[in-house]
């Protein structure tokens, strides 16, 4: 596993071109838009409390995540792309989708054969209603020419390659009228353990019920492997992850599509997510 960067460690492992985005298993970051570089408001709760990446969109993309689990607000006040900003529940980054277009961009010129799923799983009124048109009318003039079309979702990563140099990222929404549905995908689910506070054991709990009937692989869906304390907000809970998903110990990972963690760099995620899309691979049976 030593002979390959996190940066591309999809198309450095071409074994796993013969699955499809929700046949595989993705390293994703919970949050996306909340880091600690952020720049956060000067009123307002402290970054510990919401923030759940350590740095930016490039640098999650880089460190190996796949899945980015975005979530917006509107302010009309704001200018262009401004307009859009990440927040976690009401609380505001300022981080903006701007940041996040340019950051993709950056990655996939530099990474062009990987592959990412960016789950807009919210997309909210903040202090105005939350405007899908020019939502959808700025990702299509900033971002069209990478969006997978909904109607290939169930392709392989060959056949994705083979269609398009540069399509490679799969834009998922919750629905509206508004939204252009041949390019933003269906929400994706999410299975979370239904509690703002969730500790160590009761995560591990929620983790043991949905993976005993696992959701299928028609579509993406996205596990919350993620802890929050009421008392420090989100928690770094690398050494159960790397307990938990490692292929050594479980088939856990093997069971999943998106895990979605907090502090990526902090685990072995990426790692053991290359190496059960090698088993899954392998075990494919041919068509």
């Amino acid at each position: 596993m030593s002979n390959y960067a996190n940066n591309n460690w999809m198309s450095a492992t071409p074994a796993i071109n013969t699955l499809s985005l929700s046949e595989l298993t993705l390293p994703g970051t919970h949050n996306a838009g909340c880091d600690w570089k952020a720049p956060w408001p000067l009123f307002g709760p402290p970054p510990h409390w919401v923030a759940c990446q350590h740095k930016s969109f490039y640098s999650q993309l880089c460190h190996g995540s796949r899945a980015l689990d975005a979530r917006l607000i509107y302010d009309a006040t704001a200018p262009g792309l401004g307009k859009f900003i990440f927040t976690h529940d009401s609380h505001r980054s300022n981080r903006t989708l701007g940041e996040l277009i340019t950051d993709l961009n950056r990655f996939l010129t530099e990474n062009p054969d990987e592959f990412v799923i960016v789950d807009f799983h919210q997309l909210k009124n903040g202090e105005h209603p939350f405007d899908f048109k020019y939502f959808n009318d700025m990702m299509l003039r900033f971002i069209d020419h990478r969006m997978i079309p909904v109607q290939n979702q169930s392709l392989s990563l060959e056949r994705l390659k083979q269609i398009s140099p540069l399509q490679r990222i799969l834009i998922a929404t919750p629905w509206h009228s508004a939204l252009d549905r041949t390019v933003f995908h269906e929400q994706i689910r999410h299975k979370w353990s239904g509690s703002g506070i969730t500790n160590v054991a009761d995560l591990k709990q929620h983790i043991i019920n949905v993976l005993k009937y696992p959701p299928g692989t028609g579509a993406p869906w996205s596990l919350s492997a993620t802890s929050y304390s009421a008392l420090g907000g989100p928690v770094d809970i690398h050494d159960e992850l790397n307990s938990w998903f490692d292929p050594n110990n479980s088939d856990w990972a093997s069971k999943c599509n998106i895990i979605n963690v907090d502090f990526i760099e902090e685990s072995n995620i990426v790692s053991y997510c290359r190496t059960v899309n090698l088993m899954k691979a392998r075990d494919r049976v041919p068509r």
